[in-house]
């Protein structure tokens, strides 16, 4: 266990997975609690994830490593686990999207052995990319069978919990830094912030991750006087993202969970840049009038509705871990080579 679950300012989130029932082996920290959200912090970060968990699997001796998504710490488990002629399964690999995590990304897919996609679409360039189309398995979004699997929060104790009416319009705020613009990332911020109060509206913002930029977009949010969290449960951040008029931002739950619970999107800038994209995601640049015009037509639009009932969703059925975990089962891994080559 590392990364921001290890901070306190950030909730020790460690706690969290423990109450879930999860055993942790082992926990190192990749960041310290003083340290600047700079560029920099998060190369070093990257390098103490390579120091650290080379020692943790030499210990443990794995015989698969499970790296997912596009994360500093889970490409330097893969980068690790090819070296030390490790088979590695990546999660979702072959997305697109903007700032870092997109090289980190399809980095991580070059060093996976075996790949579990989200969409068609990612399944498809992964096959552009040289990956042996026999390893490929197109899942979907395993964050959707916890979203199946848990009981909405009602709305009467969210209401009480949170202080919100959801009679009335409410929306959910998460807006990631982005780190390929971070000098201008307060005031791309800053327009969501405007849009939001201009509308006189109920939202909630959930801080996002600990990217380089992030200091910038916690202090705009303190000073904006709406309602913050740093972090919440995942049944907590579920129920409101499922009772709320729609999320705002450029975080994937955007893209990933509010299309399965037909929940409209604002997805602002660049960050998703690439994304598969539904019906119910509205895409706008960093500008406070297009955000607002968004904010109206996702909770005013009638036929906007319709269609977002209508969608289906690109991301799977709820049913990914069960798929991952039966083909993890079957395989052979003495029949996947341990050296990577182009496919082509």
């Amino acid at each position: 266990m590392t990364g921001s679950h290890l901070l306190k300012k950030h909730g020790y989130t460690i706690n969290e997975i423990k109450k879930d029932g999860f055993r942790i082996y082992k926990k190192f920290n990749m960041f310290y609690e003083n340290e600047e959200d700079t560029s920099s912090t998060m190369t070093m970060a990257f390098g103490r994830a390579i120091f650290s968990l080379t020692k943790i699997i030499k210990s443990l001796k794995p015989d698969i490593i499970f790296s997912g998504f596009d994360l500093g710490g889970n490409f330097a488990a893969a980068i690790i686990g090819a070296h030390m002629n490790i088979h590695v399964a990546h999660l979702e690999g072959g997305e697109v999207t903007g700032t870092i995590d997109e090289p980190i990304r399809h980095a991580i897919s070059k060093f996976a052995h075996i790949h579990f996609t989200s969409n068609q679409e990612a399944t498809k360039r992964l096959v552009k990319m040289g990956e042996d189309r026999r390893n490929i398995f197109t899942v979907g979004n395993p964050s959707l069978d916890v979203i199946k699997s848990i009981k909405f929060i009602p709305k009467t104790e969210l209401e009480k919990e949170f202080k919100i009416n959801l009679q009335k319009p409410f929306l959910l705020v998460v807006q990631h830094t982005v780190t390929t613009e971070i000098k201008d990332i307060d005031k791309y911020f800053l327009e969501t912030i405007n849009a939001i109060k201009e509308l006189d509206m109920q939202s909630i913002i959930i801080a996002g991750n600990i990217d380089a930029g992030s200091q910038k977009i916690r202090k705009i949010i303190k000073d904006s006087k709406i309602s913050y969290y740093e972090n919440l449960p995942f049944v907590k951040y579920i129920s409101l993202l499922y009772h709320s008029s729609a999320i705002i931002g450029n975080s994937s739950s955007g893209i990933m969970e509010a299309p399965f619970l037909h929940v409209p999107s604002i997805n602002i800038g660049t960050r998703q840049e690439g994304r598969s994209k539904t019906k119910s995601i509205i895409n706008v640049r960093y500008d406070k009038k297009e955000i607002k015009k968004a904010i109206n037509k996702a909770i005013t639009n009638k036929k906007f509705h319709t269609l977002i009932k209508k969608q289906k969703n690109q991301h799977g059925n709820g049913t990914a871990a069960k798929k991952i975990k039966i083909i993890l089962e079957k395989l052979d891994l003495e029949k996947i080579s341990i050296q990577k080559k182009l496919s082509y």
